[in-house]
């Protein structure tokens, strides 16, 4: 059966509750996956410092040496039980494929299609934080250019990149066809219009920090999306939260 195909059936309409046959080139980006492997990561990382944070408490005598160790270790021990609390929640089966027939979202076993007829815009939306002005001369302003020349080496070399609040943004042509997709109202949003005409609300998930998996989703965009797909583009700062005023479920 050809995507097309899956489309015209009354099973593979916009909802579906079966996996829909998808083009041979398509992207899967797994957000639970993902989720999964950042979270293993950030246990591993916080636990065992935790650990050492509070051996250091028990056994140093030197009482400034107990305060800092008692600080970093509820500081550790904190997000190691907060990543634990949110596993399940932050790995449960979700995410996108990108394909010839548009952007497919998946829950669980439900699937919801968003059609690149249906989109005015889609692409990789972000966040970055103003820059403040360099005071104090020359030596300040070499000393910020190193700074952010560091900066951009360790992000390249952890594979993460500085952007805030990077999401899979889609502005629909009409409202009315997103609220015949009741599953993705956790996505919406309600923003001004980019442009006039269209809709003052759009979609967007969020999307994981490191850039392993952009590159993919961005070519994948490219290659199905035509001139509906913009790549990155940059939101407004809001102070790094970046989701905006959600409708309520």
């Amino acid at each position: 059966m050809t995507n097309q195909d899956m489309m015209g059936s009354a099973q593979g309409g916009p909802t579906s509750a079966t996996e829909p046959v998808f083009s041979p080139d398509a992207h899967r980006l797994d957000l639970g996956r993902l989720g999964a492997i950042t979270l293993v990561v950030g246990i591993l990382l916080t636990g065992p410092l935790g650990w050492a944070c509070g051996y250091a408490v028990v056994t140093d005598p030197d009482p400034v040496a107990k305060a800092i160790a008692g600080f970093f270790g509820l500081l550790f021990g904190g997000l190691c039980v907060l990543f634990i609390a949110n596993f399940w929640r932050v790995t449960r089966p979700r995410g996108v494929v990108v394909d010839a027939a548009g952007i497919w979202f998946w829950h669980g076993t439900s699937w919801d299609l968003v059609r690149w007829t249906q989109a005015a815009r889609v692409g990789l939306s972000y966040e970055m934080p103003p820059e403040l002005p360099t005071i104090g001369g020359p030596v300040a302003h070499l000393k910020a250019k190193l700074s952010g020349w560091l900066k951009d080496r360790l992000y390249g070399a952890l594979r993460i990149t500085d952007k805030r609040g990077i999401a899979l943004e889609m502005v629909p042509m009409r409202e009315e066809e997103l609220l015949e997709l009741p599953r993705l109202k956790r996505y919406r949003v309600k923003e001004p219009a980019p442009l006039p005409g269209l809709p003052p609300v759009r979609l967007r998930l969020g999307l994981p920090g490191g850039y392993h998996s952009f590159a993919d989703l961005i070519a994948a965009g490219e290659r199905f999306g035509g001139h509906t797909w913009e790549g990155w583009f940059r939101r407004q700062w809001t102070g790094g939260a970046g989701r905006g005023p959600r409708e309520t479920v």
